[in-house]
């Protein structure tokens, strides 16, 4: 990997993991409202989980790894879920997403480490 698409995938990863622990963060706050509040939160997180994906689908124009490929399938299964309400399942969906990205941005990091960029 040469230290252009290192710097790239590297920063896009960074970005989807912090978007990732946001996405988490939203779904504890998801599980503790109840009737309209809750469809409202599942709509909203429905919506933000679409924009995480398609920041995904930006980074894949970078690297076309199977982390940022399987990443996109784990927050579309989320998607999924949210409309199913199988709330432990899509906390499970976005934590296997985030170590699929988290490996990802290893590796451009081990890159740029070794040029002592980082």
């Amino acid at each position: 990997m040469n230290t252009r698409k290192a710097i790239f995938i590297y920063m896009y990863a960074e970005r989807i993991k912090s978007e990732l622990i946001i996405a988490s963060n939203l779904l504890a706050t998801m599980d503790g409202l109840e009737g309209n509040e809750r469809l409202g939160a599942e709509k909203i997180m429905a919506s933000f989980l679409e924009a995480l994906a398609g920041e995904i689908r930006i980074a894949q124009h970078v690297e076309r790894t199977m982390n940022f490929i399987g990443a996109e399938r784990k927050i579309m299964e989320a998607i999924g879920k949210i409309g199913l309400h199988e709330r432990s399942d899509i906390n499970q969906c976005i934590s296997e997403a985030l170590s699929l990205v988290t490996t990802c941005s290893s590796g451009a990091m081990k890159v740029l480490m070794s040029q002592q960029l980082i």
